[in-house]
């Protein structure tokens, strides 16, 4: 079982998986073995044991998300795989303001698409950061982009998407930020923003 569950397309610099079976392989040498049978996008990077109470979803205390937006008119073919390209300029300032009202604990079931098992919406949003990094690429080529991350004690189905699709909005003057306190209230998915395409988005930490 994962600590998180991620859409197809979504990276992930931290995942934690558990599962029992004969220790047959020596531990240290156990990542090996596995990196030789796993697809080449995924790679066990460290192996320990856990109690067999131990289960990754229900352990986790903190996931942190961060999502990438290229916003111009060109985007260069070398960022594609992760970023989401929002062509008119966003205004930072009015989704910094939309974010300071998602902070917190609330129902965020206006941000959850349906097919997701939870029953509860409610998730402790501790953190919103955004703001503009440059991603280096090759012979001093930095590309620069807008990020969106996320930190709270767990994360509904495709909530993260949907938070940054819906701050997105607001950045191009679809949704006024004062708006995002109903939305929240309301619990209407049909009133918050567009789902966020997944390449953009990646798992940063568990805690």
């Amino acid at each position: 079982m994962g600590t998180s569950r991620t859409d197809s397309g979504v990276h992930a610099l931290c995942q934690i998986v558990s599962f029992q079976a004969p220790l047959i392989i020596p531990l240290p040498k156990l990542p090996l073995a596995l990196n030789a049978i796993l697809p080449e996008s995924i790679r066990v990077s460290k192996a320990d044991r856990a109690p067999d109470s131990f289960v990754p979803r229900f352990a986790a205390k903190n996931k942190t998300y961060e999502y990438l937006v290229y916003n111009g008119r060109i985007m260069p073919p070398l960022v594609r795989p992760f970023v989401w390209h929002v062509k008119p300029k966003l205004d930072l300032k009015a989704m910094r303001r939309a974010a300071a009202s998602l902070k917190g604990r609330h129902d965020f079931t206006a941000f959850c698409n349906t097919g997701g098992e939870e029953r509860a919406g409610v998730r402790n949003l501790r953190q919103v950061l955004i703001g503009s990094k440059k991603i280096a690429l090759w012979d001093g080529l930095k590309v620069e982009v807008i990020s969106l991350k996320f930190q709270a004690d767990g994360f509904l189905y495709r909530m993260v998407r949907n938070l940054v699709g819906t701050l997105v909005e607001v950045g191009i003057g679809k949704i006024d930020p004062v708006l995002i306190k109903k939305i929240i209230k309301n619990k209407d998915r049909k009133q918050a923003g567009r789902t966020a395409p997944p390449q953009g988005l990646c798992l940063i930490k568990v805690q």
